[in-house]
């Protein structure tokens, strides 16, 4: 019997572009509807839980072999496979290599990929470059937490961290926030943030402007943004964080509990920040995440200690599904714990996927005519 020929697309960063990898109401509105998916349990990510973040190569402290990596700032691989139901009914997986010296040789911290795959029969449909993509379904996240959380009329959002997750996320939150008219950004290092402000400004027609300390750019705000690498994390004091106000932290910050106690905790998906609280106890000492702490680590801390009901702390997609009430009044503040989902490739991957397809973007490469072994 002849064999069946197998193709995927290929798309480079610069396809990606033409694909609208920068949408961010495109983005906006693809993330929001995987959190109805996850919200509906209609997906799967690895692990016998279903519901790991992925599995991470991690390297030794001292050599081994001569050609063996150590482990360093930032330095890993990891893989983040996923099954989307619904619309997408795709599989996916990202795989990424790591290390805070790229910078130095002119090429982005990571290096990422994302691969799509028919869900019956295994047959990979396309291949893509995956660091605005990633960039933009994590920046995103935090834009679905506000369109299901802000209060009516938010209009002042604060950014700590004036990186590529940050542009993401403002240029997401210019769709979620309708009312959106001034983004302060507060960076260690002010000329950055500066740079942010004039860039992002002109892309998106509203007023960005550095700040001149965190308690600036927290203070007033609707909405907070925490996006930030490195072994210090972003100390925000309760007394900055108005009434009403959401904060979303994208990795790991310095909370207080007070802040924790007088605001509703939610998580992207709870599950997967339970799954990391069961490995955190085997992750070597030497490694920046045993050190930080994982991103929900606090919450489930309190609830250890009788502060909090975990029943209390929902899942995103469970307030996007209406199974849990988001926003009660407006003087409920909001903590947004957010991990970064394998799912969010699979939708983004897959969008894009399908816009390029739409548009004859990309390239056609074969894996085989026939297959020799059949």
């Amino acid at each position: 019997m002849q064999g069946k020929k197998t193709s995927f697309l290929y798309l480079s960063e610069e396809d990606m572009l033409k694909a609208g990898v920068l949408d961010g109401g495109q983005c906006l509105e693809t993330i929001d509807e995987m959190f109805k998916l996850l919200g509906q349990g209609d997906y799967i990510m690895g692990g016998l839980n279903e519901n790991e973040h992925g599995l991470r190569l991690y390297f030794p402290v001292e050599k081994r072999f001569p050609n063996m990596p150590i482990a360093g700032p930032d330095r890993r691989f990891l893989t983040m496979p996923a099954y989307l139901g619904g619309k997408f009914n795709i599989c996916a997986c990202k795989w990424y290599g790591s290390n805070i010296e790229n910078t130095k040789k002119g090429l982005p911290r990571s290096v990422l990929v994302v691969i799509l795959n028919n869900v019956e029969t295994g047959e990979p449909v396309a291949f893509m470059s995956a660091n605005l993509l990633s960039a933009m379904r994590t920046g995103c996240v935090p834009a679905v937490g506000a369109k299901y959380l802000a209060t009516k009329g938010a209009d002042t959002v604060g950014l700590i961290g004036a990186g590529v997750i940050s542009r993401a996320t403002v240029t997401c939150l210019k769709a979620a926030l309708p009312n959106l008219k001034l983004v302060k950004v507060y960076d260690l290092y002010k000329e950055k943030a500066e740079a942010f402000g004039n860039e992002m400004s002109k892309q998106l027609g509203i007023e960005l402007k550095a700040a001149d300390s965190m308690e600036d750019a927290v203070s007033g705000s609707d909405f907070i943004s925490i996006a930030t690498a490195g072994a210090a994390k972003p100390k925000i004091e309760t007394k900055w964080v108005k009434d009403g106000a959401v904060l979303a932290t994208q990795g790991t910050a310095d909370l207080s509990d007070d802040l924790f106690l007088s605001s509703t905790i939610v998580f992207d998906e709870i599950k997967m920040h339970q799954a990391w609280k069961e490995e955190e106890d085997r992750i070597p000492e030497h490694e920046s995440a045993k050190k930080l702490g994982f991103p929900g680590g606090a919450a489930f801390r309190l609830v250890e200690e009788g502060k909090k009901k975990q029943e209390d702390m929902p899942s995103l997609g469970e307030i996007a599904t209406g199974k849990k009430i988001g926003r009660r009044n407006d003087k409920e503040k909001f903590v947004l714990i957010v991990g970064g989902l394998p799912v969010e490739d699979a939708a983004w991957g897959y969008a894009l996927y399908q816009n390029a397809l739409k548009m004859g973007i990309g390239q056609e490469l074969v894996l085989w005519d026939s297959p020799h072994w059949a």
